[in-house]
Order: structure tokens, then sequence, then C-alpha cells
């Protein structure tokens, strides 16, 4: 009979090889998966003893076993190392022996399993599937350390990363030591660094047999040696590019290098770290992407809203308050058109890094977009500390900068919100305080400002007019009035200035004191502005001889750098003679940013128009700036014009103004003249223009140009 005719018909799993062998253990049948799991065939094996095929199994231990389990019929589950030679057998296999009843003979059923192989197999499982869920990387690293020690109960397993700044971080060492831990957390990684820091500066394995000699423990072995700590094996967990993430270590209580049962375990731990690690990266990239603003990596909304819920519900159950001090940055979108986005970004990155310092460990800050933050403070507040602390905002934000080798310096105009009493919910109290915010611009910027319950509705009503001004241009709503402006020495009209109204569908007029602020709180000032510009230039063509005419500009139209090519563009397009153009400016110009405003003054001079200075000597900066920037004329303020002849006061500073123009070769316009006493004083003091009431209100364009033929037809001609 052969070997293969000998085989007994078993029933097994199928992954699992099972054998028969008699009682004296000599080999009586198997199955083809264990001929399929080692190297030995089938007529290599009939008739093999069980010493024949493992160590650890002699004929003594054998019956002594076979004894035990004829005897209660319950198997056994030994360790022993395979015998053969063969690759992949070199290992610890598992042995459950039991009995079997064939042909009336009982028999010892021997099911085969390689040990560490079967047990690792059921610890991948279990951290993949904490994974899965979503466990922290700490618990799941944990977890793997208490499986492997049991497997392998002679070791103590620890798993550190490495972090940015490449030093070693604590993750998981459940049997060492606590202060031993806390001790190597923070450590630099090294050329001798121990084993584990090692290791990772190597990218290899690091085996230390003898912690108390290897001179890689040369600085750190009195950490480990009064612990009984005496070696220390570790391996560099490396990602699927190469990087080296952290380092997976085993320490031994006595001097000695890992065995082959270690080693296979090693293999299979730096693996499932890897896999650990990374997704432990894309969940944290994910959060980050999620909850996080890229550019400044501070919380976003979503996240801020969040944590202002959390805290919300904490004050509540402690009746403590939170403030939401809502930031808006002042002059910021000046800088980033001017300077260039990258300017603007370093700016930000400052701006968050600096508010960063004001935040204590409960209390939050985001960036909400923009060049808008959101801070939170928490505790036992009154209002004086809320400013206080909207106060410290301010002063950090208007700390200035250098950007692109320039100083700078912004405002911040803060809106404060406070809960409970504001609001009881995140989202409400983010919009309140962004409500204040937006009333402090309107109110002069750089300051801060409480919400009010009153606010709302008012910022309601604002934002209706805001939606009906964005349609207005486009509906045809903006028109042009022309005020005109009288030569005092011919008596003609010289000039207009061009004022804007909004014929509102049903609000009827509304004045420019009503929306021009609204427009350039919204953004909307400078598509409007370059409306007025070029309407203007194409309708003052049309005016006969060399009458000019005025264009108010708003402040925030320098911040827009093209200001030059659009003026350009509407001379060249309607053809007017830039001589008769001339565009008014207010000293808040001038402070806003010096090199910014010369540079457009400059380009605007170029071109051949004149620069007024409007409302002069309401101002404190504006004699230092008449020689520092190209102007062409002077409008006395209407509220110096006014007293002159009741205030001696007012009289001086007009004559001044006109001494002082004249010796610059200036011109000087009178504003606001009501009164015929006014025109007279006016004309004795020397100015060389006149606008008001008294001499001709704003009127409609076909008003303007019938005035100006019939006054114009009878003047004086000009010397």
């Amino acid at each position: 009979m052969t070997a293969r005719e000998d085989v007994l018909r078993l029933e097994h799993a199928p992954h699992t090889p099972i054998a028969l062998f008699d009682e004296v253990g000599r080999l009586r049948g198997w199955s083809p998966a264990f001929g399929e799991a080692c190297t030995l065939t089938a007529n290599q094996l009939a008739h093999r003893h069980v010493w024949d095929l493992w160590l650890d199994l002699d004929a003594e231990r054998w019956n002594d076993i076979w004894q035990k389990v004829h005897a209660n019929g319950l198997a056994i589950v030994i360790q022993v190392k395979e015998r053969c030679s063969c690759q992949g057998c070199n290992e610890i296999v598992e042995l459950e022996i039991g009995r079997f009843l064939y042909d009336e003979r009982w028999f010892a059923k021997i099911e085969y399993r390689r040990a560490a192989a079967w047990r690792l197999h059921l610890i991948q499982q279990e951290v993949l599937e904490a994974m899965a869920y979503g466990l922290p990387l700490k618990a799941i690293m944990d977890t793997l350390c208490r499986k492997v020690e049991q497997l392998a109960p002679s070791v103590t397993c620890s798993v550190l990363e490495v972090d940015p700044q490449l030093r070693l971080r604590h993750i998981a060492s459940p049997s060492l030591p606590e202060e031993y831990s806390a001790a190597i957390d923070g450590l630099p990684i090294g050329a001798k660094a121990g084993s584990c820091g090692t290791a990772a500066y190597r990218g290899e394995p690091v085996e230390v047999v003898d912690i108390a000699t290897d001179p890689l423990w040369e600085d750190y072995r009195q950490l480990a040696l009064p612990l009984g700590l005496r070696a220390c094996w570790s391996s560099p967990i490396k990602s699927s590019d190469g990087r080296v993430l952290g380092a997976f270590a085993f320490y031994y209580p006595r001097s000695r290098g890992p065995n082959l049962l270690e080693r296979q375990i090693v293999r299979t731990c730096l693996h499932l770290c890897m896999i650990a690690m990374e997704h432990e990266e894309t969940r944290s990239r994910a959060y980050e992407y999620a909850f996080s603003d890229p550019l400044t990596r501070l919380a976003n909304r979503t996240r801020f809203q969040q944590r202002l819920s959390e805290l919300l519900a904490l004050v509540a159950e402690t009746g403590q308050k939170v403030a939401v001090h809502y930031v808006g940055l002042d002059r910021f979108q000046a800088i980033n058109e001017m300077l260039g986005y990258a300017a603007g970004d370093e700016i930000l990155q400052s701006i968050g890094s600096r508010l960063a310092t004001l935040v204590r460990d409960r209390e939050a800050l985001a960036r909400i977009g923009g060049d808008e933050f959101a801070l939170v403070q928490v505790g036992d507040l009154k209002d004086d500390d809320v400013a206080g602390q909207a106060r410290r905002i301010g002063a950090v934000v208007e700390e200035p900068f250098i950007v692109a080798g320039q100083p700078l310096q912004l405002g911040a105009s803060i809106g404060i919100a406070i809960g409970p009493e504001d609001s009881k919910t995140a989202d409400v109290l983010i919009h309140n305080a962004a409500l204040a915010m937006r009333r402090m611009k309107e109110l002069g910027r750089g300051t801060y400002v409480f919400y009010e319950k009153q606010l709302n509705e008012r910022m309601q009503r604002r934002r209706r007019t805001e939606l009906d001004l964005r349609n207005a241009l486009s509906r045809g709503e903006l028109e042009l009035y022309f005020q005109p402006i009288f030569s005092l020495k011919t008596g003609a009209i010289e000039q207009a200035e061009a004022l804007l109204r909004w014929n509102h569908p049903e609000r009827g007029m509304v004045l420019p004191s009503e929306f021009i602020p609204l427009a350039e709180q919204c953004g909307l000032i400078q598509e409007i502005g370059e409306w007025v510009i070029r309407k203007v230039c194409a309708l003052a063509a049309k005016w006969p001889g060399s009458v000019g005419v005025a264009v108010n500009l708003s402040p925030l139209q320098f911040e827009n750098s093209d200001l030059g090519k659009v003026v350009a563009s509407a001379l060249e397009v309607s053809g007017l003679d830039p001589s008769r153009l001339e565009l008014e400016i207010t000293e808040s110009v001038l402070l806003r940013d010096c090199a910014i405003s010369i540079a457009i003054l400059d380009e605007l001079a170029e071109l051949g128009v004149s620069i007024a200075l409007d409302d002069f000597g309401t101002g404190f900066s504006s004699l230092s700036y008449l020689q520092r920037f190209k102007v062409d004329r002077i409008k006395i303020d209407h509220s110096f014009v006014r007293d002159m002849n009741t205030s001696e006061g007012s009289l001086k500073i007009v004559r001044a103004i006109v001494m002082l123009a004249h010796s610059l070769g200036l011109k000087v316009t009178a504003e606001g003249v009501e009164t015929d006493d006014q025109l007279a004083a006016v004309r004795g003091e020397g100015c060389d223009a006149v606008q008001g009431f008294y001499t001709g209100f704003p009127c409609s364009l076909a008003e303007f140009v019938e005035q100006l033929e019939r006054v114009n037809g009878s003047a004086a001609p000009a010397a």
C-alpha cells in the first residue's frame, strides 16, 4: 500500500492543515492542505513521527500528551518550532492535538497552525477595524502594543512618531512607566539618540543589546536603567513614499537581541503602524481642510461656530458670559490692490499670529473670511473686561508692518456681541457681532462698538438700501446735477461742479450724503465713481467754450491703482480737453498713504487735469501738504465763508488762506456763499471764484446748459 493510499479522508477548514498520528506518534494520514503547507512531499511525510516534523516534541512528551488527550477527550494546544528548514517554515507553529475515531481505532488528530501568523492576523484585523470605526491613533496604537505584549510576553512595546520639528512624540507604551514616556517625549532624533531617535534618524533598525554599555544610549541610559530596561530594538516606521513617520520599539528586561518570533511580529506591526499613521495623516488633512483656514491655519467659521456653541452650553451651566469680538481690518483692500495678494496674505498671517497671543486656553480664534477675524472671550465678564480686550485687539492690529520694504499700518473695526444676553445660539451671536462691526465702519472705523437690539432693524434697512443701490446704475436711477461756479473777475460761469443724485423709484431723490457713504462701505464706490467720471466727461465735452467741470473723488477711489487709467480713458473717449476737468479731493486722501496718493496724483497731473483741495481749512495737516502734492486750486470750506461777516477769526482765516494760495500760485474758490454780504466779503478778500446757493443752485443738465448760455452770453470777456 502506498502512502497516498493510506490517506484518511478528513473534513477540515480549507486553510487549516490536519494530520493523523497513531498512538506512538507515527503519521498515518494528512489532508492535502498539510502537504501544501510544507515543501515536504506526501511520500517524504509518510510514516514519520511527530518529532521528525516539530522540535520540542520527543517520544516522551508525545506519549504524555497522547495519554492525556485519550484519557479525557479534550484537545491540548501547544506551540513548537518547525524542524524543517524550508522557506516560510522556520517559525513557531501551533498544534491543537485531539483524538479521532476511525475504523474502530483512535488516532491523534493534529490541527496545524502557524501560531504567530494566526495571532498576528487577528491583531491586524482588530487594528484595521479600529481604524474603520474612527478610533484615535493613540487608542489604536495602545491596543496594538497590548496585543503584541500578549503574543511576546518578554517584551515591552512602544510606538513613537516624529513631528515636523524632527522630535520624538509619544503615542503609546502601555507597559512603560509614565515618567519614562514623558521624559522621551519631545527629544530630538539624531545620530546618538538612543535606539528610537537613532533609528528614526538613520531610517533603519537599531538593535541595542545592552543599554548600559552602548554609546547610542550614552545621554539617555540614566532614564532607562533605573526602570529595569536593559536592551532596546527599534525600527523606523516608514510611509509608503519612504518618509520616516515614527519608531516601533521592543524593550527587554535583560541584555539580548530579538528572536525569530519577535522579528516576525515587528515586520507585521511596522506595516500596521504605517497604515494607521498614514490614515491619521489623511484624517488630519481632511479635518484641517474642513475646519481650518488654509492661509492662517486658524479655525474657520464652521469650527468657530462649533466651539462657540460648546462655550455657550458651558456658560449656561456656570452663569458666565461669552463675548464675540468680530474684527474687520480697515484699508486692507487698498494694500491688496497696491502691493499684491502676496503682501496681503503675509499681513493676514501676521494678524492671525498677533491675535493668537490674546486667546486663552478655553477661548477661540478664527479667520471668518477675507479680512475678517473673530475671537471669543469667556468668563465672569463685565463690560470693562470686554472693552479692554477690544482695545488690546485694536492695539495689536495697529502695530506697524514692514511689507515689501514698505512700512504699513492697519486699523481694526470691532463689533461685540455678548452671550447669552444678545443671543443663546452661536450663529446669531456671530451675526450680531458682525452687524456691530459694520456699524462701527459706518461710524468712522478704528475702534469698537457693542451690539444693540435696534441695530438689527437698522442694518436690515441698510441692507435693503444697499441692494437697491446695487441695481441703481443698471436701472438708470443715478443722475447728475450741476452747480455753477462763477469767476469773480468776469462774472461768467467758468466751471460746474457735478453732483450725483439717486432718483429712487419709491423714495424719490436721495441725496449723496445718504448713499455715498453706503456705496463706500459696500464696495460700490469704484463702479459708481468710474461711471460719474465717464458720464461727466462725455457731457462737458459738448459745452461751449472752455467751461470746465469739477468731479468729487472719494478717498476710497484712491485705493484703486487704475484710477489714472480710468480718467485717461474717459478723456480719450469723450474728447474733452484735460484742462477742462478738475478733480476735487479732500484732505483725508492726503493723509491715507502719502506714497500711494502722490503716485496717483502725479499720474493725474501728467494727464493735464487740475486738482482741487476741497473743504480746505477743516483739517489739521493741509498746509504741510500743499508743497508735497500737485494741487491747482483750494476751495475754502463754507463754514468759514458763512461766518466771515460775524467772526473776525473766520475772516482772518479766509484772508490767510487766500494769501497762502496765491503765494503758491493756486486759485481759490469760496464755497457756500448764500448772501450778498458773503459774496462781497469773498470778493474783497481776493477769491478767484465763488460757488453757493446765492449764485446758483444745483440743477439738471438741461437747466444748467440754459443758464450757461444766458450768463456767459452776457458776461464780460476774460482778461
